[in-house]
């Protein structure tokens, strides 16, 4: 029983940031943790003319090489390990990315993360959805083929809390099969 409790905080945890997002600022939401996944030098555009780009990522995975831009220009940058924030202010919070984690492979090193992005009153309201814009020396990967191929790339909304919900019940299951099967009745 003790461990299931532990389950249901990590989901508490898990899912309460992303259902509260958006009433922590009193401006408008743009993003509101949606997830994405960039390789070594891929960028990948959102609103306002803001843009993540990967530089790098550690030979062991455990930290990456992250800038953020806008419309060009280095706002923001760093060297972020798993769990850490990106955190771009003006009078109040613009944009935030969470990495999730850092993948090393053999062809390409990922980093997958989330992002809360509000509305910058200082630049024009966005009219549309921003298009990913991918390095010119990745046009033809084949890791994100829906990027390259020009097909929409949003993210599922809700996607990583239904995965998190979705993994403490597996937890939960064998728990109670592995329960069952030490006290068979």
């Amino acid at each position: 029983m003790h461990s299931i409790n532990h389950i249901l905080l990590l989901l508490i945890i898990l899912v309460y940031p992303v259902n509260c997002a958006g009433t922590t600022n009193q401006t408008k939401v743009l993003i509101d943790g949606d997830g994405y996944v960039l390789a070594n030098n891929e960028q990948r555009t959102f609103y306002q003319g803001y843009a993540i780009v990967i530089k790098g990522v550690g030979t062991k995975g455990d930290k990456a090489w992250i800038e953020l831009l806008q419309n060009g220009t280095t706002v923001s940058y760093g060297i972020f390990k798993a769990n850490d924030h990106l955190i771009y202010a003006k009078d109040h919070e613009i944009f935030n990315m969470s990495i999730d984690h850092i993948y090393v492979g053999s062809e390409k090193d990922l980093v997958f993360f989330y992002v809360y992005q509000y509305l910058d009153p200082d630049l024009p309201a966005p009219v549309s959805v921003p298009a990913p814009v991918l390095n010119a020396s990745i046009q033809n990967a084949t890791i994100i083929p829906s990027v390259v191929q020009g097909q929409d790339s949003s993210p599922v909304p809700g996607y990583g809390a239904c995965v998190a919900i979705g993994m403490v019940m597996l937890s939960y299951l064998r728990l109670l099969k592995k329960d069952h099967s030490t006290h068979p009745s």
